[in-house]
């Protein structure tokens, strides 16, 4: 910068010279040279500033491309791992369905294998029982039948009586007939014991027993005493009821689905136990 303004100032000289002129003064030379400094100052520094916002610009724009790139990634990250679990989550709900079909399978298989159990150790007491009344039936025959000994077929024995459980419905009179033509008679109730036991094979059910009072006083049929013996009645029963509508009273005792006596029309038609005592002669 010096070197210009001595340049310039003996140009300046010569240029007075040539003129003839008086030559510029030192103080002007000065002025202009200064000048000429802060515009050389303020150029560079533009440039610089230029360049500084060009680098700066250019940085920016790889940054927002970096940063777009990231996010693309990112999103493509965030979507494959969504149908990751998306179809981890429908494995897993295909397995639980599978593992319960299997376990339900498994359960009825266990549910049949165990009602199959109990039906063939039924199948084979009753083969059982039936094998020990057939043996016992030849020998009572062998012995001209003075005694009954075992029970019949199908009959349950229990305390000394053998007991037959009837799976059709008819009026009382019609049951006890039945009963008579077995070598037998309905069902009478001397214990809480016996009551208990005929509950367990009879169910829920409407059951005929051997109770009547069609010829005056409650009797049962074997001629058991009734007044000093075993009752089961309903509350306020028996009640000899005549609003049924059927005509006549109440003169027949049944079982009611809970096990308790209640008095009834004879004509409607229930269930029936029949019984008779292992010594009773045939």
């Amino acid at each position: 910068m010096t070197i210009l303004c001595h340049r310039m100032a003996a140009e300046v000289q010569g240029f007075g010279n040539a003129r003839a002129g008086p030559p510029p003064t030192p103080r002007l030379l000065q002025r202009l040279c200064s000048g000429s400094r802060l515009l050389l100052l303020s150029s560079s520094l533009s440039i610089l500033l230029l360049v500084v916002v060009c680098v700066i610009t250019s940085q920016n724009s790889q940054l927002r491309e970096d940063l777009l790139a990231l996010r693309q990634n990112f999103s493509n990250l965030t979507v494959s791992t969504e149908d990751q679990v998306k179809a981890l989550s429908t494995q897993g709900s295909s397995v639980g369905r599978k593992v319960k079909l299997v376990e339900s399978k498994l359960e009825k298989q266990q549910k049949d294998l165990t009602e199959d159990h109990s039906s063939l150790l039924l199948h084979v007491k009753q083969l059982v029982s039936d094998v020990r009344s057939l043996s016992c039936q030849m020998a009572a025959f062998r012995g001209n039948g003075s005694e009954r000994t075992c029970c019949p077929i199908n009959w349950v024995e229990y305390e000394g009586s053998c007991y037959w459980f009837s799976s059709s419905v008819r009026p009382w009179t019609e049951a006890d007939k039945y009963c008579q033509l077995e070598n037998a008679h309905l069902v009478v109730v001397t214990s809480r014991d016996e009551q208990n036991f005929l509950q367990r094979h009879m169910g829920p059910l409407n059951t005929w027993i051997g109770l009547t009072d069609q010829n005056g006083p409650w009797k049962w049929v074997d001629g058991t005493d009734y007044e000093t013996g075993f009752k089961n009645w309903r509350p306020e029963q028996p009640d000899n009821w005549y609003g049924h509508g059927l005509g006549g009273g109440e003169d027949c005792a049944h079982f009611t689905t809970d096990g308790r006596w209640n008095d009834d029309v004879c004509r409607r038609p229930y269930r029936w136990v029949c019984e008779t005592k292992l010594d009773k002669a045939n």
